[in-house]
């Protein structure tokens, strides 16, 4: 199956994570979506309905999943996706203090 991803281009680090753990866990993700075009929706739903092609997506998705595809979690959550806060050494900025500490500990 041909996994219908995004573009490395719109988030290199991310795609490239997404690729290694496909492959660790045996799936080799081949060619992905040509550079610079992003699917809609409906549109990775149509190559999945095929049955030829996979696709991701995250837990609370707000899109409705037509009938033809299937949605099954991901067993022991081998996808995490990491947001770095990266600020000035010297910063005394209280805001960002707060959001930095609204984060849950890892």
């Amino acid at each position: 199956m041909d996994w219908v991803g995004f573009p490395r281009s719109d988030s290199p680090a991310w795609y490239d994570e997404l690729c290694a753990v496909l492959r660790s866990h045996g799936v080799d993700p081949g060619d992905v979506a040509t550079e610079g075009q992003g699917l809609i929706a409906e549109v990775k739903f149509a190559a999945v309905a095929t049955g030829r092609a996979f696709a991701l997506a995250p837990a609370g998705w707000s899109q409705p999943v037509p009938d033809s595809v299937c949605w099954s979690s991901l067993v022991g959550h081998p996808l995490v996706r990491r947001t770095w806060a990266v600020w000035r050494a010297e910063s005394h900025r209280r805001d960002l203090g707060h959001l930095v500490a609204s984060f849950p500990a890892v």
